[in-house]
Parts: structure tokens; sequence; C-alpha cells
């Protein structure tokens, strides 16, 4: 296990040894060129009702590089390794950095892009969902995968969420502050291959269309509101046919200040859609939670929240209370439980999360 892991943190370090080289990383005017992040998060898992365990790792190195005015190239892979996963047989996956079979690589991010003066930017390359729709002061803080993007679109498409990624162009315009429009544009299938990632082949794989428009208002570290209301529709190969299925949905997330007591403040999330077709897997989904940030010394966060998920063959729902505490200005510390409902089978489960954060 330690040979692996060994082996998993050399190859990357290898490959943003490469880029670093070819990006230019290495002249003096690295710093002015490149935005950089190296971030790795380990975690331990326990399924409380039947004592089972399980260990859950990532590796993500990211890159930002300056190209012609206005244009930078941005780049971004993982590296996961877990021993004992799943813990528990939930459907919506308490664990959001459980990434399934072990995996060295996995390139989620190459592209390009071009910012237009300060209204907007165009996007072409290598991309998945979670980072542009579903990413939110308020959401990034729980653990649970349905606020990395939500189950009636990671159900009913096969689309680019994490750890996938697939040929994207994605656009934003902000024609007013703090008002955003967000469109993306994805192959219809999406890998963690290299020699599948890079393909557009509408005719065989189908499409992905996401869209967004969103508001949000204040300075985002005092997070005074945000709305945003957003829709998916898709093609992709259907399993039994030659042909492709279409499927849509619409969703919706507030997340709306309550109280301010100092630098701190209370909040409320709720986040819902649905994909009411027959042939959707997922057809209904809502969260709603309580979120208090910004408490002193450090800046701590904590919330709880509860996330209903309704499949054509049941049903699910979580209960999660979670906190992040800010150790140092490099190490976070994230304990979390969750109480889960899956079609009247109760589970009790934990986990702890260290992360430990570098870049310029």
């Amino acid at each position: 296990m330690i040979q692996k892991l060994f082996a998993q943190s050399a190859f990357l370090r290898f490959a943003f040894w490469t880029c670093a080289t070819m990006t230019g990383m290495q002249s003096p005017l690295f710093c002015q060129r490149v935005k950089w992040e190296i971030s790795g998060t380990t975690e331990g898992l326990w399924n409380i009702t039947d004592g089972k365990t399980g260990w859950c790792n990532l590796l993500e190195v990211s890159a930002e590089t300056g190209l012609w005015k206005d244009a930078q190239l941005e780049t971004s892979a993982i590296s996961t390794y877990n021993l004992g996963i799943p813990v528990a047989g939930d459907l919506q996956a308490f664990s959001c950095i459980d990434a399934g079979p072990d995996k060295a690589f996995r390139l989620i991010e190459a592209g390009i892009r071009q910012n237009i003066g300060d209204k907007g930017s165009v996007y072409a390359g290598l991309r998945n969902i979670d980072m542009d729709h579903f990413t939110t002061p308020f959401t990034a803080l729980f653990t649970n995968a349905s606020h990395g993007n939500f189950p009636i679109l990671s159900a009913n498409f096969p689309l680019a969420t994490y750890p996938l990624a697939a040929l994207c162009l994605h656009t934003e315009f902000s024609p007013l502050p703090g008002l955003t429009f967000r469109e993306s544009l994805y192959n219809g299938v999406a890998s963690d291959r290299i020699n599948r990632q890079f393909r557009f082949c509408p005719h065989s794989d189908g499409m992905f269309n996401i869209g967004s428009l969103s508001y949000h208002i204040g300075e985002e570290d005092r997070h005074h509101g945000y709305y945003a209301v957003g829709y998916a529709l898709g093609s992709s190969p259907s399993e039994t046919s030659a042909d492709k299925t279409f499927n849509y949905a619409l969703w919706t997330l507030i997340e709306q200040p309550l109280l301010h007591v100092g630098e701190s403040h209370l909040g409320a999330m709720w986040q819902g859609g649905t994909s009411p077709a027959s042939r959707s897997t997922c057809r209904h989904y809502w969260g709603a939670g309580l979120i208090w940030s910004n408490i002193p010394p450090r800046m701590t966060q904590v919330g709880l929240v509860v996330n209903r998920a309704l499949y054509a063959d049941g049903r699910e729902t979580d209960v999660e209370l979670t906190g992040s505490f800010p150790v140092c200005n490099h190490f976070t510390l994230q304990p979390a439980v969750h109480c889960i409902n899956t079609n009247g089978n109760y589970t009790a489960a934990a986990q702890l999360r260290a992360i430990l954060e570098f870049g310029n």
C-alpha cells in the first residue's frame, strides 16, 4: 500500500514538474505568470452501524498560466487512493472525494480561457461542471456528494463530474455587478481516460448542455446572498438500443443570510431540482440547511443540512452535521456525522477529513 501511494505521488510530482518546465514556471517571471495550487485531502470513514471503516485520499494539482493578453491556460489533475470503500450502501455517497477505483493520474481540466474585458469570458477545452455551477460558499462546506452536483444530474446523465471530464465550450457573461449568465456545452459522454477525453463525437456520444443565471449580493467574503436557477438537457447513448435518449432537468440554489454577529454570520441554504421524465433514475431532489460562518478566532464554519433524493426505485434522506476548523493557514480539519435513511434502512456514519493546501 505504501509503495502504491508513493508511486502515485511520484507520478504527480513528475507531471507537475513537466507542466512547470513547459509553461515557464521555473523562470524568474513564474510568480507573475502562473497561479498554482496543490491540495491533499485524507479522510477516515466509519460506518457506525456495522463498524466498517475505510480510507479516502485525494491529491490535486492545478495551475493557471498566462498566455497572450487576457488569456490563460488552465490545467488540473488529480490522484486518488481508497481503502475499504464504500463503507455504506448509500445512494447519494456521503463522501464527495470517493472517486471509485484507484487511479494515479486523472486529468480533469486542460483548456484556454479568453477574458472579454471585465464582462465575460470564453473557455474551450477539457472541463467538468462542478466548478462552474455548484461550488458556492455554503455548498462547499458539506461532504455529501449531492453538493458537488445534484443527483438529478449525476444519476441521469453520463456527465462530466468528479472525477470525470469531457471537452467543453463554457461561456460566462456579467452584464451587471453580481449578475452572471453561465452556459456550458459538453461532449455527451465523459471519461477519466485521456484517450477518450479529448473527443467531440455528438453522433455517437450525444451532447450535454447546462446553463444557469445567478445573482450575488455583497462581497464574497461576507456572503450577503447567492441565488441561482439553471437547466440541463442532453442526449446520450442508450444501454438497450442504438438510439440516443434525451433527458432534461431544472434546478435552483438559494443561499440567504439571516443574522450577522460581528464578523460571523448565520445563513440558510435551499437547493433542489427535478427531472420528471419516466426515464430518469433520480426524479426529484432537495436540500436545506443552516450554516454559521467566520466564527472567530480562525474563521471556523459549521453547518447542518438535510438532503433528500427520490429515485425511480427508492428514496434516501441524509442528515449531515459538519464543521471546518482551520488549524493554521494551510491545514484544516473537518469532522462530519451522517444519519442516512435509504429505503427505510438506517445507517449512522462519521468521517474525519484533513486538508493540506499550498499555492500562490
